[in-house]
């Protein structure tokens, strides 16, 4: 298990049999997916560049606000906004906000901060998209969460660099995810380190702020205690997400049913062969992408101590800097 290069000199992570882990940049060429997004998504060549010049021109507008420009920073926000200029500037607007109402969260945080998060295999991406060409992510909250390793701040920055990569993916901007929440050996210290003001914090990020399609969340291997979990988060969560949960517990069939079993492993009753990722190489790989975790933290509001030329020329600068080194 190791990180490679492929020919376009983009890493990825090499599980073994031909099954890896890798970020997909590029402009969508699938039909499949192309078909989806006009018919979910409005995207059309000319409704495209209307909402880009219209997001842009409302970036503009926006006293203090710095934010990318480029098209493809500006998609990552338009696709899961289904190309309404508003929606995509009211969460780039909402992002920036919370940056500033939850600043401690924001504040000497980098990659190797979450380094035990990842060393103890609490984040993971699979190597396989799931039928609907879902991104599927993992959270392993039970027996991963070490409590007297990972404070709440460390939790959620590993969580913003899993899902903010991600999301500048077009494909993943087009099909959504899908997310498996592993609650094995969860405990009452655990349900009770989730306070309720850190809950609605997470909660506010995930359904105003990140620009993700979330289409499904799986709980599996809960105990009773997921009466608990769920009361503790249910009253933060929208409808349309409450409708999107199921409750799976060792029902893998449930996960079948809806992901198909060639995108699961072997602690799922699926097909794939190789181990998970080690959380280790998991790290070094997201390390690579420490260029668009810096570019998401810096943009947004300029705040008092800053000067707005300087933030400007940062985010112009990083943006630039990602754009050279991925395949778009």
């Amino acid at each position: 298990m190791s990180i490679k290069f492929d020919n376009d000199k983009q890493p990825y992570i090499d599980l073994g049999q031909s099954y890896k882990i890798c970020f997909d940049y590029k402009k969508i060429d699938d039909a499949k997916c192309l078909a989806k997004a006009r018919e979910e998504l409005r995207e059309t060549p000319e409704i495209r560049e209307q909402a880009l010049t219209e997001l842009r021109e409302l970036i503009k507008g926006e006293k203090n606000l710095v934010f990318p420009t480029d098209d493809f920073f500006l998609d990552t926000y338009l696709r899961p906004c289904k190309f309404y200029a508003k929606s995509a500037f009211e969460k780039i607007v909402a992002d920036s906000k919370f940056k500033i109402k939850y600043k401690k969260f924001y504040e000497n945080i980098d990659l190797e901060t979450t380094r035990e998060l990842f060393e103890d295999n609490l984040y993971k991406y699979m190597p396989l998209n799931d039928k609907e060409g879902r991104r599927i992510v993992m959270i392993k909250c039970g027996e991963k969460w070490k409590l007297t390793r990972n404070n709440h701040k460390e939790f959620f920055a590993a969580m913003r660099i899993i899902f903010q990569t991600m999301a500048m993916e077009p494909s993943t901007q087009v099909n959504g995810v899908s997310m498996i929440i592993d609650m094995k050996t969860l405990d009452m210290s655990q349900v009770t380190a989730l306070t309720p003001s850190f809950v609605s914090m997470l909660v506010k990020w995930n359904q105003d702020c990140i620009p993700i399609r979330f289409k499904r969340f799986f709980v599996v291997n809960n105990s009773k205690l997921i009466n608990v979990f769920w009361a503790l988060i249910a009253p933060f969560i929208s409808k349309k997400y409450k409708d999107r949960f199921y409750i799976v517990n060792e029902k893998y069939e449930i996960l079948a049913d809806h992901m198909g079993k060639d995108c699961l492993d072997k602690d799922y009753e699926g097909n794939i062969p190789v181990d998970k990722v080690e959380g280790k190489v998991m790290l070094d790989y997201m390390k690579l992408f420490q260029k668009q975790f810096e570019l998401l933290n810096v943009s947004g509001f300029v705040e008092e101590n800053e000067d707005i030329e300087d933030k400007r020329n940062k985010v112009n600068a990083l943006a630039k800097e990602i754009l050279s080194t991925i395949k778009v």
